[in-house]
C-alpha cells in the first residue's frame, strides 16, 4: 500500500500564528484568557489549550475586565465594539485573509454595493463579514440561491476563505453573465486552492483511498472529504488515528494523506505512523514484526539503557579498572527506571503527544511495572558491593530525584520554592535528563575509577575527551527527539529547547556541539587509541539526521525516533570492537 503526504497539508498561515500567538500568551501570562468562541475548528488543539487554562465561551455577556481572545474566523463588528468597551485586554486572532474580506466588503458596501457572499450561511467566518455589509447582503452557497439574490443593483461579491474553488467558480460565472454593474473578488485563500487542487491532481494520479484528518466542524476539512466522496474515492474524514482501522484498508493500494486548515502537525504524524503500521501488517508481516520488536525496545528505553552501559564500560576500559559490570549494569538499570517512572507521571501528557508510545506502556502496565521494581531491587544489591560511599551517595540522591522528578508534589516543592534559575532549568525537560545521564553514566564511573587510575599510564585528558564525546552522544540524542516532538510540544506547553531558542538555534548548537565531539574524538586517536576515529560514524549519522528531520514538515515519529537510537546501536557495534 502506496502512502503519500498531500503537499500542502495541516495549519495554514492564519492557523499557525493565532496558535503560537495564544501559546506565547499563554507562557508568558498567569492570568485567565477567554476566547470568543473555539479558537480554531480543531477538536484536540482547542481541548489542549483549555487544559493548559484557556476558557472558551459563546457570549458576549460578562466580558468585563476580563482578558479575550478573538478566534482565527473572526466575530462580528457589533461583538467588537462591545469587546472594545468591556475587555480589559483584546488579543485579536482574526486571520488577516478574513480581515482582508471584512475589509472589501465594508469599503464597497460604504459605495453602495449589495454584497453577495459565497459560503456556507451561518458559519463562524461568514457571519463576521456580513457584519461589515451595511448596505445589504446575502449569503448563497449553490447556482440554486442565485435567484434569492435582489435585482436592479450594483453588487460586490467575495467568498468564504475555506470555500470550494470550483463550485465558486461555477457560481461567479452564472453572476458575471446574469448581472454587468458586478465587482467579484475570490477571497478564496491560497491554501484551501492548494489544499484541494492537490487531492483532484493526486485523484487523477489514480488513489484510490483518500484520508482527510481534521475536525468534523470545519468547514475546508469537509469539502476535502467531499472533494473524494464526489470522485467515487474511498474516503475518510477523521479526527486522530484512533479513527482508522486494519479492515478499512485490505483494499487500498494508494491511500492520500490530507489535513485541514486547523489540524497541527502531529495529529497528522500520529495518522501517518498508523497508516504505515497497518500497511506493513497487511503487507510484510515480518517487517511488522520487526518494527513492533524495535518500537518496544526504543519506546522503553531498552536500546538507551544498553547504550548507557556501554559508555559505562567504554570508561571502566580506558581507565584501566574492572567492576564485573557492577557500574555499567548501574548505569543500565538507572535509565530504564528512570523513563519508565517518568512516563507513568507523564501519561496524560503522552497520551496526546505520542498515543503509540503511551498505549504500550498502558497494555504492558504489569510488566514494565515488575520490571522496573526488579531493576530497582538489583541495583540495590548492586550498590552493597561498591565500597566507595561518596559513589553510593551521589547514586541514590539521583535515583531517588528521578523518581520523583515528574511528580505533581515534586513540580509543587520546584514552583513554590526554587529560585527562578532552577525552575527554568527544571522546566527544559531535556537538561534535567541530560544532567542525570551524564553523572551516572559517565561522572560516577570515573570517580570510582580515580581510586585505581595510575596517572603515569593514563593522561586525564584522554579520560576528558572521552567523556565529551559520551556527553554529545547523550545530548545529541536527547535533541533529536525535542526536533522530533516540536509540533506537539508547542501546543502542549512542554518546554524543550528548540521551542526557548527556536528551530534554527538550536540546530546552530547542534552542529556546535557535533565540532566539540569531533575535536574530542581526534584527540582521543591520537593520543589513545586510532580505533576511536570509528566513532565518527556517530558525528556524521547525526548531521545528516538532523538535516533531515529539520527540513520535514511531516514525519513518522517511530521512524525517526528509531532512526535516533539507531546511532546508539552503531555506538555499541563500535565500542565492542574497540573493547574487544
Amino acid at each position: 500500500m502506496k502512502i503519500k503526504i498531500a503537499e500542502n497539508t495541516g495549519f495554514c498561515m492564519g492557523v499557525r500564528k493565532a496558535v503560537l500567538d495564544i501559546v506565547n500568551v499563554i507562557n508568558k501570562s498567569s492570568e485567565t484568557i477567554y476566547v470568543l468562541g473555539p479558537l480554531i475548528h480543531n477538536p484536540q488543539t482547542v481541548s489542549i489549550l483549555q487544559s493548559r487554562g484557556i476558557i472558551t465561551i459563546n457570549s458576549i455577556n460578562d466580558i468585563e475586565n476580563k482578558i479575550i481572545a478573538i478566534r482565527t474566523h473572526g466575530i462580528p463588528k457589533e461583538s467588537l465594539r462591545i469587546l472594545k468597551q468591556n475587555a480589559s485586554k483584546i488579543i485579536n486572532l482574526t486571520c488577516p485573509r478574513v480581515a482582508r474580506v471584512q475589509g472589501i466588503v465594508k469599503k464597497y458596501s460604504r459605495e453602495g454595493y449589495f454584497a453577495i457572499i459565497i459560503g456556507d450561511d451561518h458559519h463562524a467566518e461568514v457571519e463576521s463579514v456580513k457584519s461589515y455589509a451595511d448596505d445589504g447582503v446575502i449569503v448563497i452557497s449553490s447556482v440554486e440561491d442565485i435567484k434569492k439574490i435582489p435585482n436592479g443593483l450594483k453588487y460586490i461579491v467575495v467568498a468564504q476563505t475555506t470555500f470550494d474553488e470550483c463550485l465558486f467558480d461555477e457560481i461567479t460565472g452564472i453572476l458575471k453573465r446574469k448581472y454587468h454593474n458586478i465587482l467579484i473578488f475570490n477571497t478564496i485563500c491560497d491554501s484551501t486552492h492548494k489544499r484541494q487542487s492537490d487531492v483532484i491532481n493526486a485523484i487523477k494520479e489514480g488513489i484510490d483511498t483518500l484520508v482527510v484528518v481534521g475536525g468534523k466542524n470545519s468547514a475546508n476539512t469537509q469539502r476535502l472529504a467531499q472533494i473524494g466522496k464526489n470522485s467515487n474515492i474511498k474516503t475518510f474524514h477523521i479526527e486522530s488515528e484512533e479513527e482508522l482501522h486494519d479492515e478499512d484498508f485490505k483494499n487500498s493500494n494508494y491511500v492520500l494523506v490530507t489535513a485541514g486548515a486547523s489540524t497541527p502537525g502531529w495529529i497528522i504524524n500520529n495518522v501517518l505512523e498508523k497508516l504505515y503500521a497497518i500497511s506493513n501488517k497487511h503487507e510484510n508481516p515480518l517487517l511488522y514484526f520487526i518494527m513492533r520488536f524495535f518500537e518496544i525496545a526504543i519506546r522503553l528505553n531498552l536500546i538507551s539503557s544498553l547504550a548507557s552501559f556501554f559508555m559505562s564500560l567504554l570508561i571502566e576500559k580506558i581507565a584501566g579498572i574492572w567492576s564485573l559490570y557492577k557500574l555499567p549494569s548501574l548505569s543500565a538499570f538507572f535509565i530504564f527506571i528512570m523513563y519508565a517512572v517518568n512516563n507513568y507521571f507523564l501519561k496524560d501528557t503522552l497520551k496526546i503527544a505520542n498515543p503509540f508510545k503511551y498505549k504500550l506502556h498502558k497494555n504492558n502496565h504489569f510488566i514494565i511495572l515488575a520490571s522496573t521494581i526488579a531493576a530497582i531491587f538489583i541495583s540495590f544489591i548492586i550498590t552493597f558491593t561498591i565500597q566507595n560511599y561518596v559513589y553510593l551517595l551521589v547514586y541514590y540522591v539521583i535515583l531517588l530525584t528521578g523518581m520523583i522528578y515528574s511528580s505533581s508534589y515534586f513540580k509543587f516543592l520546584i514552583n513554590k520554592y526554587s529560585p527562578s534559575l532552577i525552575k527554568t532549568i527544571y522546566s527544559i525537560k531535556s537538561i534535567p535528563a541530560n544532567i542525570g545521564w551524564i553523572i551516572i553514566t559517565l561522572f560516577l564511573p570515573v570517580l570510582y575509577a580515580f581510586q585505581f587510575i595510575n596517572f603515569n599510564e593514563i593522561h586525564i585528558g584522554i579520560i576528558l575527551s572521552l567523556i565529551v564525546f559520551l556527553s554529545y552522544l547523550i545530548i545529541s540524542r536527547n535533541l533529536l527527539l525535542d526536533f522530533i516532538g516540536f509540533n506537539g510540544d508547542l501546543i502542549i506547553g512542554n518546554i524543550t529547547l528548540p521551542i526557548i531558542v527556536g528551530l534554527s538555534r538550536a540546530k546552530y548548537l547542534f552542529y556546535t556541539s557535533s565540532f566539540v565531539a569531533m575535536v574530542s574524538l581526534l584527540y582521543l586517536s591520537i593520543f589513545h587509541n586510532m580505533k576511536f576515529i570509528l566513532f565518527t560514524a556517530n558525528i556524521i549519522f547525526n548531521h545528516f539526521l538532523v538535516l533531515k528531520i529539520i527540513n520535514l514538515k511531516y514525519f513518522i515519529s517511530l521512524k525517526y525516533e528509531m532512526l535516533t537510537d539507531l546511532n546508539f546501536i552503531i555506538f555499541i557495534v563500535i565500542c565492542v570492537l574497540i573493547i574487544i
